[in-house]
């Protein structure tokens, strides 16, 4: 029996993928670079400037570290818009070619979080300036980001972009 002080149950309209790529992606991005701030700057007592820093790196090489407050900026602008394009591909993937990850988005959300987290690694980091070598080491380090890009990053993707499936 519905009770008449209960508010009605009214199916929300999907939103555009504009919205789901916006959300995922800023949201994506935030679980990031807040683990990198509390782990790196907190955890293992690297100034926190550093971590944007290196992240303008991957265009800059070494002299990022020397570009003070603009570097920080350019750091995290790369940053959030790196995490815009995982999840424009994710929403483009699922609305055009594999509506599957629309239906199932925290299986397929973790899968993207960890192939994410092995392309940055394997493939993307040692071809930036900086040339970083993929590794395993310190283990903590490689579990905790393994950690966040599953949960934090993919899974916050692919549910904005389930978001985005007509409603049934």
């Amino acid at each position: 029996m519905i009770s008449i002080t209960e508010r009605p149950r009214v199916a929300a309209a999907p939103w555009t993928p504009a919205k789901a790529v916006l959300v995922g992606g800023l949201i994506a991005g935030a679980c990031d670079m807040a683990y990198a701030l509390l782990w790196f700057a907190g955890v293992k007592h690297a100034p926190w400037m550093k971590i944007p820093q290196s992240v303008a790196g991957g265009l800059l090489g070494k002299a990022s570290f020397d570009g003070g407050a603009s570097t920080v900026v350019l750091g995290f602008a790369l940053h959030w818009s790196i995490a815009l394009i995982w999840a424009a591909i994710y929403v483009y993937a699922a609305r055009r070619f594999l509506p599957d990850l629309l239906r199932k988005p925290i299986p397929y959300g973790f899968a993207y979080g960890a192939w994410i987290y092995f392309f940055m690694n394997w493939v993307v980091l040692p071809l930036d300036a900086m040339h970083t070598k993929p590794h395993f080491a310190p283990l903590d380090t490689w579990l905790t980001g393994l950690a966040v890009h599953v949960f934090g990053i993919g899974l916050a993707i692919s549910l904005s972009a389930a978001k985005t499936a007509p409603l049934a």
